[in-house]
């Protein structure tokens, strides 16, 4: 009988590509062959996360899966007014990785398309319910009583954080007591 291995032994392989980026892998297609797989565009330009036409169910996973490119945390900077370093802490990719990704023209990994597109949806929210695209993503970018005094922006990096911006939203959106 081999022996055991033990839980830091199964880690350690793990952990010599901790960091590493797969090249970008074909979309799952849950056993159908590529020709049946329907296959979502990627976005070049935040805006067209913001504007289009909002990805939905299977889409929204295949579209996480693949990753978008790395050049959206640019776009996204400058769609929202702020800066490429506060882009990056919200989509937990650091510099020097972002850098990177967008020299070789890579895509971000899954959790970081992930939230940029739970930002673009949110900003999406924002600007239905402000009825100004200005007027969203000032309110994205400033500090906010409701929300312990962090800009909306800065707690989209988690599901709950973002829970917790559209239920603001949706208090400002129906008039209720926030």
């Amino acid at each position: 009988m081999p022996p055991r291995k033990t839980s830091e032994a199964i880690a350690r392989p793990a952990a010599k590509n901790a960091g590493k980026r797969p090249a970008a892998a074909a979309p799952a297609t849950g056993g159908r062959p590529d020709s049946a797989a329907k296959t979502v565009r990627q976005p070049e330009k935040f805006d067209e996360l913001v504007h289009g036409k909002p990805l939905m169910g299977t889409a929204a996973i295949e579209a996480i899966r693949r990753g978008y490119p790395a050049a959206i945390m640019k776009s996204a900077s400058a769609f929202l007014g702020v800066s490429e370093a506060r882009i990056q802490r919200v989509m937990h990719v650091s510099p020097s990785t972002a850098s990177r990704l967008i020299k070789q023209k890579e895509a971000v990994d899954a959790a970081a398309t992930e939230r940029v597109l739970r930002i673009s949806d949110v900003t999406r929210f924002a600007i239905e319910v402000f009825e100004d695209e200005s007027a969203a993503k000032d309110w994205l970018r400033m500090p906010n009583e409701s929300l312990g005094q962090n800009a909306p922006l800065d707690l989209l990096d988690t599901e709950p954080g973002a829970v917790t911006v559209r239920q603001v939203l949706n208090a400002i959106a129906t008039g209720a007591p926030l």
